[in-house]
């Protein structure tokens, strides 16, 4: 009498567990599928088990950012059932806020309105029990427009209710037109109020050409458009962006369709040529270019 034996083939599914608190992750994929017993080979069409990753948020977007209070300033306070001890306060030059009745003023400065509300209603502890506080930004005056002229479409200055980032200010102008150079200047009008909190530009290139005129940072448009995160910085208010306009380059004579076009960074005459569609029976050893110079200052 034959035996017959029959093998049971127990697949083990082994959990992923979390290291220690305090020791260093690292992202790990195993893509070795479970192994059966028996020294059977691994299922190739089996789904790897991988750990998800954690991802670093870009510098390519606006990260979330609460409005700071600044000089200038409305604030709507409403203390409900006791309409005395609300009413709208612009923040003063020092950057307080005085309430009634309340001894010390509101200091608001470079803070959001939700721990200047804490504050306030903290104050008035001494008058009212569990007082119910509401506290808004009625007008924001502190932080000027930022202006973007140029080669965009739709110059104009935009407010600073929030952090802004230079491509989406491009972007909220339009974007930029076939007459750019391939640069864009930012040049800074006002002081950082809350340079510690606020996330603006690092320090601006000053300029080589005249020593005493504003600061400003230069960044390349191809730049920005690939995503590159150093061409996408933050804008303080009052910046003046211009988007660099190009000069004209004609091309003329035996050439498939004579234009003008727009002269850009690092632009070479064979692309000058083929986008005006290129030669037509001309010789390409006689191609004469002339440029023209500034005129010499008179004193």
């Amino acid at each position: 009498m034959k035996t017959l034996k029959v093998v049971l083939a127990i697949a083990t599914l082994c959990s992923i567990v979390a290291p220690p608190a305090g020791a260093q992750q690292k992202p790990v994929a195993d893509t070795q599928p479970p192994v059966k017993q028996g020294g059977a080979q691994p299922d190739p069409g089996a789904t790897p088990i991988t750990t998800p990753i954690a991802l670093k948020e870009s510098a390519t977007y606006t990260a979330p950012h609460e409005y700071l209070l600044g000089p200038a300033d409305l604030v709507e306070l409403r203390v409900f059932n006791d309409a005395q001890f609300g009413g709208d306060f612009e923040v003063d030059p020092d950057g307080n806020i005085v309430v009634p009745f309340i001894d010390q003023p509101i200091h608001a400065q470079c803070r959001s309105v939700t721990a200047v509300t804490q504050d306030v209603k903290s104050a008035l502890g001494k008058f009212l029990k569990e007082p119910r506080v509401y506290m808004r930004v009625k007008e924001q005056k502190s932080h000027k427009p930022v202006v973007i002229y140029g080669a965009v479409r739709s110059a104009a200055p935009v407010e600073m209710r929030r952090p802004v980032r230079l491509l989406e200010l491009v972007s909220s102008s339009g974007g930029v037109t076939e007459q750019h150079s391939g640069t864009i200047q930012i040049m800074h009008t006002e002081p950082p109020q809350c340079p510690d909190l606020e996330p603006f530009l690092s320090a601006p290139v000053q300029s080589e050409i005249d020593p005493l005129a504003p600061p400003f940072s230069i960044y390349k448009v191809d730049d920005l458009r690939q995503g590159k995160p150093e061409a996408n910085p933050y804008l303080r208010p009052g910046d003046i962006v211009y988007v660099a306009e190009a000069p004209p380059v004609y091309v003329v004579g035996s050439v498939a369709q004579p234009a003008n076009l727009y002269l850009r960074e690092g632009t070479m005459l064979t692309r000058v040529i083929a986008q005006v569609g290129g030669l037509r029976e001309a010789n390409e050893e006689k191609v004469t270019i002339h440029r023209q110079r500034a005129a010499a200052s008179r004193s």
